[in-house]
């Protein structure tokens, strides 16, 4: 078993005993060691995928696309990899992963998660909605390109999903 499986297994038994103020500061921790250069990026990934806490899989999300991009220079294969935990249904909260990714307004992200955007379910959507908060910019054109896509002949259900969730994100963007 690989390195990575140690930690994800080990998180996953630690997650139901372990309060989430504990984890974040787990997290911060971990955060200061990648910084120091003590840790690699690949640290973060257990927060990212193990964890079902929206501000601890956004904080380590964002926090790994900063090290990995910043850290080895391996852009695509960053982008690949954080938006393989959404296709590969790998992060225990995708919906929290896809926010943090489409909050970062980096076209190169959106690129991939516009594929990916129809196999989220309405409460992941709705999780996305929350995490995005009041859209603008690349954003907002971004979830009104999603609206419209399901408004084309998306199930009810999803669409009405996304309408009702998206809604104050989009009318914060008219204001």
């Amino acid at each position: 078993m690989s390195p990575l499986t140690h930690a994800l297994i080990s998180y996953w038994h630690r997650l139901p005993s372990e309060a989430p103020s504990a984890r974040r500061k787990a997290l911060d921790t971990t955060r200061d060691r990648i910084r120091a250069g003590l840790e690699p990026p690949a640290a973060l990934v257990p927060f990212a995928l193990c964890d079902v806490d929206e501000t601890i899989v956004i904080a380590a999300t964002r926090e790994f696309v900063a090290a990995a991009v910043s850290g080895t220079g391996a852009t695509d294969q960053a982008i690949t990899e954080v938006t393989d935990w959404v296709r590969r249904g790998l992060a225990l909260n995708r919906g929290a992963v896809f926010g943090a990714l489409l909050g970062l307004g980096d076209e190169r992200f959106e690129q991939r998660l516009a594929g990916l955007r129809l196999t989220l379910s309405p409460s992941e959507i709705e999780t996305v909605s929350r995490v995005v908060g009041p859209a603008t910019g690349r954003v907002a054109a971004f979830l009104k390109d999603w609206l419209d896509l399901l408004a084309e002949g998306a199930p009810q259900r999803e669409g009405r999903a996304l309408s009702g969730a998206f809604a104050a994100a989009l009318s914060a963007r008219a204001a």
